[in-house]
Parts: C-alpha cells; structure tokens; sequence
C-alpha cells in the first residue's frame, strides 16, 4: 500500500494529517546541510565507541536477531550545533501538537540509531506495559528523522508500518524524512539494507501520573 508523503512543513497540514491517520510522513523537515551534519554527529559518536549495542526486552538483553542497531541517547545540553538545532525544531513540533490535539506531551526522549548492513528490528510496539512499569506508557507521538544521503529503492532499509493485520505501508528512510505516528496504535519494523542506515529515533512523551 502507499502513503501519501508531504513536501511541506506547513504545521495545520502536519497535524491535520496526523490526526486524521495516525501517521505522516514529511520530505525535507530539516536543511540539507542540517541533516549532513546530524549524520556526521552520528558516524563520529560510533568511531568513538560512544554508541552501544541496543537492547530488547525486559532483562535488557542484546539480540542483535531482532534488534541489531548501535545507539546513542541525547539530550539538549548536547555541545553539537546540529543536536541543538534538531531540538529546537521538535520542541517547536511538541508545542504544535500540544496546542492543536491537547495530547499533554510534556518531554522528548531520543537517541541516534545507526543499523550495519543487514540489520534489523523486528515487529513491536513502542508503548507497552513492562510488568505494571507507567514509564514505556508515556510514550505518546513516535518520531523518526532519517539521516542517509542519496538513499536509493534498491537500498532497502524500508520502516514498515503496520495498519492492520493485512495492510501495511514501507517507507523508505530518505535523508530529511521525518515520520510521525501514535506509538500505542501502529506496529513497526525495520527491513534490511544493503548499506549503513542512520535515523535519529525520539518519542514524545506525556508525564508519569502521580502515584496516590
């Protein structure tokens, strides 16, 4: 199935899209050079061992089998210039949502994920109940900036986001990309590529309640 893909940062059609679907998807949500160097922060953190493989589940194993990417967690007080850059413009996005869907979203939690060739992350969920744990249920809006340059069909790598039990849409990680969807409603994977496929992966999260 396709999906229809904005080549606009218009933020009424950003959010009419998302609440009428679920999902969207926009083209070219940061500069070009923007997007270069996020990529270079990425490649630099990962030659410098500051990246770990990622861990699934709740012993927080390694299984590079379902889950085979190398991450790094960020924050604002990050000194790269371009780190800062892509907070500013998803605080931005985060007052948007809140102002136009009154979701509550309170925070932004992210890390840059780099997949070597052939990796993979299998079929999940991203808001689910740990054990009684509140802290993966705050996740509220999934977000998922691309990082690759000239990312072609024939590299793969495709996200697949799961609509249903029979539909399902692939959309290719194309540098400057931003995909956007309700982390309880859409099941995702990440298909295999066939060269090194970098994202920068965040959730918007809304508080913890208060425990009576």
């Amino acid at each position: 199935m396709q999906t229809k893909i904005l080549s606009t940062t218009d933020d009424d059609k950003i959010v009419t899209t998302l609440a009428e679907q679920g999902y969207v998807v926009i083209d070219d949500y940061l500069p070009a050079h923007t997007i270069f160097a996020l990529a270079e922060v990425a490649r630099t953190k990962l030659c410098n061992q500051e990246m770990a493989h990622a861990r699934t589940g709740k012993q927080a194993e390694t299984r590079q089998h379902i889950r085979g990417d190398h991450i790094c967690w960020l924050d604002e007080n990050s000194p790269d210039i371009a780190i800062q850059q892509y907070f500013v413009h998803m605080q931005h996005l985060k007052q948007l949502l809140n102002q136009q869907l009154f979701i509550g979203l309170a925070s932004l939690e992210t890390h840059l994920a780099i997949y070597p060739v052939g990796a993979v992350y299998q079929k999940h969920l991203d808001q689910f109940n740990a054990g009684g744990s509140t802290q993966l249920n705050t996740r509220k809006i999934s977000s998922i900036l691309y990082l690759n340059q000239d990312w072609q069909p024939k590299h793969g790598g495709e996200l697949r986001l799961h609509l249903d039990n029979e539909e399902w849409i692939d959309i290719l990680p194309i540098g400057g990309r931003l995909v956007l969807f309700l982390s309880a409603d859409f099941w995702h994977e990440v298909l295999p590529a066939h060269r090194e496929r970098l994202s920068l992966t965040g959730w918007f999260r809304t508080r913890e309640p208060q425990l009576l």
